[in-house]
């Protein structure tokens, strides 16, 4: 593998059960990738290079109300903020030499950042590629759908959980999926006039028991609209003091990865392997007032490395904070809130997504320019 890595200058990475062809990467990127995969083989708390996907929140802010989302469910803390371009070009600058990947969201959504478009350019000018996630409803104009596509954004997933407004708004509380429905015929029609393929389009339906009546009509309705790939999810069920399990839990058993009843807080653990987690080793990720963090499931900053705003992005990672962190962390994952309300410790399989069906010729990955 090593070799092939080196030699190929190619890097295939996977996020969220998606795909990534990294072609013609440079040699320090393979490097790079070779290291860090190393290093979540030994779990070594000793940083060397940086993890080849970044994760960075342009937003902790959303207009939407998501039932189990932490920012929808009023469940974040931290002041609500928009990364700043210059915090975000400095980033850029540090990382774009190791990184392969930028995921362009988390907690909140992305375009309600004003600089959104301009960061994304300028990640895709400095050789990464861009992947990020949206409710849909601040590209619904002609305008907006332009810059998405001139923007060289690689891969969008956009979220939309019902066929028609009464269903989809049982859970996106305050969403149109007029709106929606808009903003993908927008940016199918704004690429092929400019004559690219990006951004790759998934349309992604969370199966729950309000919505899986539809769960056969969906393929249809995303080809409908033009859609590159769908993408079926399990619901998340349970977070800090939300348990929505009787309400969103859907019945058909190939959608119920998540059970509340084996949930840390149960009697038995669906993942019992201390060493299952790779997600500190694997990406970097930034939250919107800067801070870095193991996770992003760490929603309110508990336990941050650092702040970018205030130091250099390898100082952080190379700091006595995140060893600390890792020394405990490969030892016992119940020392930090986060890990132990985290959803994956009570999942069915390896991913809350169910399939990714690719719908035109080709497949769902997205590629280098």
């Amino acid at each position: 593998m090593a070799a092939r890595v080196m030699f190929q200058r190619r890097l295939s990475l996977r996020f969220d059960q998606l795909d990534f062809e990294c072609d013609n990467s440079t040699f320090l990127k393979r490097l790079n990738f070779l290291v860090q995969g190393l290093q979540i083989k030994t779990r070594s708390v000793h940083r060397l290079g940086i993890p080849p996907i970044l994760q960075i929140e342009p937003s902790n802010v959303c207009n939407l109300r998501c039932l189990t989302c932490p920012t929808g469910a009023g469940l974040i803390n931290r002041p609500a903020a928009m990364m700043p371009f210059p915090m975000f070009r400095s980033v850029i600058d540090q990382v774009k030499d190791y990184v392969s990947l930028l995921v362009f969201w988390s907690w909140g959504e992305p375009f309600l950042n004003r600089d959104a478009f301009n960061m994304i350019r300028y990640a895709k000018d400095n050789g990464l590629l861009v992947h990020t996630s949206s409710n849909g409803h601040f590209l619904d104009s002609r305008e907006q759908a332009r810059k998405v596509v001139e923007s060289g954004l690689d891969s969008l997933i956009i979220a939309a959980d019902g066929l028609d407004q009464k269903t989809y708004e049982k859970y996106r509380k305050g969403g149109s999926l007029e709106k929606v429905i808009r903003s993908i015929r927008n940016i199918v029609s704004e690429r092929a006039s400019l004559g690219v393929d990006h951004p790759r389009i998934t349309f992604r339906f969370i199966a729950m028991k309000h919505n899986e009546h539809q769960l056969e009509g969906v393929r249809t309705f995303a080809e409908g609209l033009g859609a590159d790939a769908v993408s079926f999810r399990s619901p998340v069920l349970r977070r800090p003091d939300l348990d929505f399990e009787d309400r969103l839990a859907p019945l058909q058993p190939e959608y119920q990865r998540f059970s509340c009843h084996d949930s840390p807080s149960g009697s038995g653990r669906l993942k019992l392997d201390k060493n299952y987690c790779h997600r500190p080793y694997a990406n970097l990720t930034i939250f919107s007032n800067g801070d870095v963090v193991a996770c992003e499931n760490d929603f309110n900053s508990t336990a941050p490395f650092g702040n970018v705003a205030h130091d250099s992005v390898r100082r952080i990672l190379s700091s006595e904070t995140p060893k600390a962190f890792l020394k405990i962390f490969r030892r016992d994952l119940d020392n930090f809130s986060f890990c132990r309300e985290c959803e994956n410790r009570y999942i069915r399989g390896h991913s809350a997504n169910v399939r990714t069906i690719a719908l035109k010729d080709g497949d769902a990955r997205a590629k280098t320019d």
